[in-house]
């Protein structure tokens, strides 16, 4: 049955058209927040699961008064970074003119770069947001839909057959005249012969559909994998091995992302109770080592964040059995944490969390007399780094306060725009100020599905790295 509905598929595709005779993890889309020129925009990108697919974009204006937004594809790097097809221009919602739309085909696998483009009152203006078009499934045909398909193919072969049949038959001879058994005979035959060539012509798209379906699985994204291993010095070596993707991969050709090559998070399972947010070191392109800090046992499971230099990030996941540690001096920039020591974090509630919907996730550090901190740093060129988990570990993201894109990626998009654009969000150039940090951090997020998650929230006061621990749930 399967055969007769593809080779049904493939026919009413041909009919349809005559003048061609042969014919980042569990958290996909791309959420930023920040400065367009004089406008502020919050942008939600969902990217397809197949490619080619259609990505939708979602931009909100929160500052500003626009008259016109449009949108297009580009890659991050390459040639394809530099010539620009022609812009498609957004919707604005007729509910809320400050709530535009637009679709986009990403028609290859790897990084690319949603270009919007902004005219207002306050004058033109560009931003580039980085995303990755990954297929990430292969969509297949509902069993209804195949029942439903299954007699127009029935149709079609019947129709086909009694077509050939009565050419070499009935239509031979004059109206109201019976055939002879010669010609009967030949009708026959030719049947016989129409019955065979569907079969092979069955046969033959049967064989192409599923050569067709196993390119296309070869071409599943299919993430570099991680092998940790514990040294007796409590040295934790991490082999990267590629499990055979496109050809364009590249092991070892990895781009700082806030002056580390990899961003490596060390949770225990299964209360999610323990955190190790630390940067080992590149010792070969397909091996990096760290020097762990002090360790309470358990087990973990690690998330390794790494930007290819194509502008692709990738998340690499594995797990481990790590025995108490009493471990080396951290790092400038690493840092543990435990739920049983809270930092002094408030998150701002701003309503019930719901799936699929991008939001402004804010967060009030306080001081010892509960009054909004004076004294927060950058932590990394930000300030501050949020890690949402789902309790399941089906869902993992490093947010930052520009959203969802890692910093090299968008250091590397926005390098593409005209010169008068160029650094316009750079993703660090906000927080370049020379005045204290506001008490409040915000991160652009979207929760991909509903249910329980714990998010980390990372700061940096008074030169110590604090981390706050927070239980939501998310509804559908």
């Amino acid at each position: 049955m399967t055969s007769v509905v593809r080779a049904a598929v493939l026919l009413a595709l041909i009919a349809a058209a005559p003048a061609i005779s042969f014919a980042h993890v569990g958290s996909p889309d791309v959420f930023w927040e920040g400065r367009a020129g004089p406008y502020r925009l919050l942008v939600a990108v969902r990217t397809p699961p197949v490619i080619p697919g259609v990505a939708t974009i979602e931009i909100r204006v929160l500052d500003g008064h626009l008259r016109v937004v449009k949108v297009v594809p580009l890659r991050v790097t390459g040639p394809g970074a530099k010539f620009a097809p022609v812009p498609d221009e957004a919707r604005q919602s007729p509910d809320d003119p400050r709530f535009y739309t637009a679709s986009l085909w990403m028609m290859a696998a790897g990084a690319w770069q949603v270009r919007v483009g902004l005219d207002g009152e306050e004058g033109r203006a560009q931003v580039a947001i980085p995303i990755e078009a990954l297929a990430t499934r292969t969509l297949t045909m509902q069993t209804s839909l195949k029942l439903a398909l299954l007699p127009f193919a029935l149709f079609l072969v019947a129709g086909f057959v009694a077509i050939v049949r009565a050419g070499a038959g009935q239509a031979q001879v004059a109206p109201g005249e019976a055939i002879d058994r010669s010609r009967a005979r030949r009708a026959r035959i030719a049947g016989a012969v129409a019955v065979a060539f569907v079969a092979l012509a069955l046969g033959f798209g049967n064989w192409w559909w599923t050569a067709e379906a196993d390119a296309y699985a070869r071409y599943i994204y299919k993430p570099l994998q991680i092998d940790p291993k514990l040294e007796p010095d409590g040295t934790l070596l991490l082999g990267v091995r590629d499990p055979g993707w496109i050809r364009s991969r590249v092991v070892g050709d990895f781009l700082p992302d806030h002056g580390h090559l990899m961003h490596l998070f060390l949770v225990r399972m299964p209360d999610l109770d323990r955190l190790l947010h630390l940067h080992p070191r590149q010792v070969k392109d397909d091996l990096f080592a760290h020097r762990l800090p002090q360790t309470d046992p358990g087990r973990y499971r690690l998330f390794a964040d790494i930007v290819h230099a194509t502008g692709l990030p990738e998340t690499m996941v594995g797990e481990i059995d790590l025995p108490r540690l009493d471990g080396a001096a951290a790092g400038a920039d690493d840092s543990t944490a435990s739920t049983a020591a809270p930092a002094r974090i408030v998150r701002e509630d701003n309503g019930p969390l719901r799936a699929k919907q991008p939001q402004l996730l804010a967060f009030r550090v306080e001081d010892e007399n509960g009054q909004p901190a004076t004294d927060l740093e950058l932590y990394m060129g930000m300030p501050g780094h949020a890690i949402v988990i789902k309790r399941d570990t089906r869902v993992f993201a490093h947010v930052h306060p520009s959203g969802t894109a890692a910093m090299a990626s968008l250091t590397l998009a926005a390098a593409t725009l005209p010169g008068a654009e160029k650094g316009s969000n750079d993703p660090h150039a906000a927080h370049a100020m020379t005045t204290a940090l506001p008490a409040t951090v915000t991160f652009p997020y979207g929760f991909p599905e509903p249910g329980d998650y714990r998010i980390f929230v990372q700061v940096k006061q008074a030169g110590s790295v604090r981390t706050g621990v927070f239980d939501v749930r998310v509804e559908p």
